[in-house]
């Protein structure tokens, strides 16, 4: 158990830390003010909260919008902002021991890119042909240094910097149709986006990278300018990637292009929430309320990648029938 390794050389013994985590933690949330409510068979749901369960069987809880999860001692860490020796204190509604100090927040360390390959040809094959994206679009992300190839792997490197450049968030696509690899690299960030820019004071809010250029895609694809507008990815389903990229430029409008989780299960076979689509009107909501005009555009598919290769499949399977009829003799 994760929290036992963080535990030792603490204050508290191996059964305080194991009382502790043992703590009753839709109790503790309902009497924190948390409004449950039925989120599955097995599970509730916390109202307003980015899509928290909390799951009756294993005392642990999930947060969609920041991919966390855990038992309670994770949780009050998480939702507290505590570190270790003041959750498993609070939990046992003691003080910490005036003696020992409580530790400072760890500063987050430095994100080091992955080596780059000599040529990002398998990734600019993956992209094009695995998942339809339009070669301008790729050749334009790698030369912004947005997306490379990683050396010896093969897998894509997508990144977002701050206002200096510097690198902030790398997230890692495997491009092996057989074998799906997805990683965000160590020390990312997840408040800094994946950005596509646009010239428009209007931005599409997408969950992946991937969605984002695909999203990109499908506006060419439809004769639209593709560059007029920014385009960004969240790396999840929180908005802290959103918050950041307001904060450096002057957007009047919002859509959210997050994913149609509407075949979303849990665990044990249950149905799940529509993650995706709950989290846009979520966030749909909560920017009217700041003053941006803001609305939702939801995937025919689970996501916009999705959509995309169905049309390209749709598009090729149309070019087959013709050259089928061009070949028609009379017998």
């Amino acid at each position: 158990m994760e929290a036992l390794k963080m535990g030792q050389g603490l204050p508290f013994t191996k059964d305080q830390i194991a009382q502790a985590n043992s703590i009753d933690l839709i109790e503790f949330a309902k009497s924190n003010g948390y409004v449950l409510e039925n989120g599955g068979r097995r599970a509730l749901h916390a109202k307003q909260s980015g899509g928290l369960y909390f799951f009756r069987d294993s005392n642990k809880y999930y947060h969609f919008s920041t991919d966390t999860h855990g038992g309670p001692i994770d949780f009050v860490m998480q939702f507290w902002r505590m570190d270790f020796k003041e959750a498993v204190a609070l939990l046992l509604e003691t003080s910490l021991p005036q003696h020992i100090p409580s530790s400072a927040p760890k500063e987050r360390g430095q994100l080091l890119l992955p080596a780059k390959a000599p040529n990002y040809r398998r990734v600019a094959w993956y992209l094009t042909h695995v998942r339809g994206i339009e070669p301008e679009i790729v050749s334009r992300l790698m030369h912004e240094k947005k997306l490379y190839q990683q050396d010896k792997t093969g897998n894509c490197v997508f990144v977002a910097y701050d206002t200096d450049g510097t690198p902030k968030y790398c997230s890692l696509r495997g491009t092996r149709p057989e074998r799906p690899f997805k990683l965000d690299r160590e020390h990312s960030d997840k408040s800094y986006p994946f950005h596509i820019i646009g010239k428009r004071k209007k931005v599409y809010v997408c969950e992946s990278p991937i969605d984002a250029m695909s999203h990109a895609t499908l506006a060419k694809l439809k004769g639209l300018d593709w560059k007029a507008d920014h385009r960004i990815s969240l790396g999840c389903l929180s908005d802290l990637a959103l918050e950041r990229f307001l904060q450096h430029h002057r957007i009047h409008e919002i859509i959210f292009c997050l994913d149609n989780d509407h075949n979303a299960t849990f665990r044990d076979g249950s149905l799940a929430p529509n993650w995706g689509q709950e989290a846009a009107l979520k966030f749909a909501h909560k920017y009217k309320g700041l003053g941006y005009q803001t609305s939702i555009q939801t995937p025919q598919c689970k996501d916009f990648n999705e959509d995309l290769k169905a049309i390209r499949l749709a598009r090729y399977e149309a070019t087959l029938i013709v050259r089928e009829e061009e070949f028609e003799y009379e017998r």
